[in-house]
């Protein structure tokens, strides 16, 4: 159901059926189920959590715990 319960009824009434295939404007485009956060790659992420685990590690090094 979508947000709007009018909307659903306005459509079922016409017999419209929601769709939600990825129509591609470009061909080069590939859509292929994979999903980037902010641009960034799984191997940037992992080294992203790499550098805050030594940052926290130096952080409690220094705090001496």
């Amino acid at each position: 159901m979508s947000i709007s319960m009018h909307l659903d009824e306005y459509m079922a009434r016409r017999g419209i059926v929601p769709d939600d295939t990825v129509v591609n404007d470009d061909p080069c485009a590939i859509f292929d189920g994979s999903v980037e956060r902010d641009g960034k790659s799984q191997q940037d992420l992992e080294e992203s959590v790499r550098r805050l685990e030594e940052a926290e590690s130096a952080i409690l090094d220094a705090l001496g715990d």
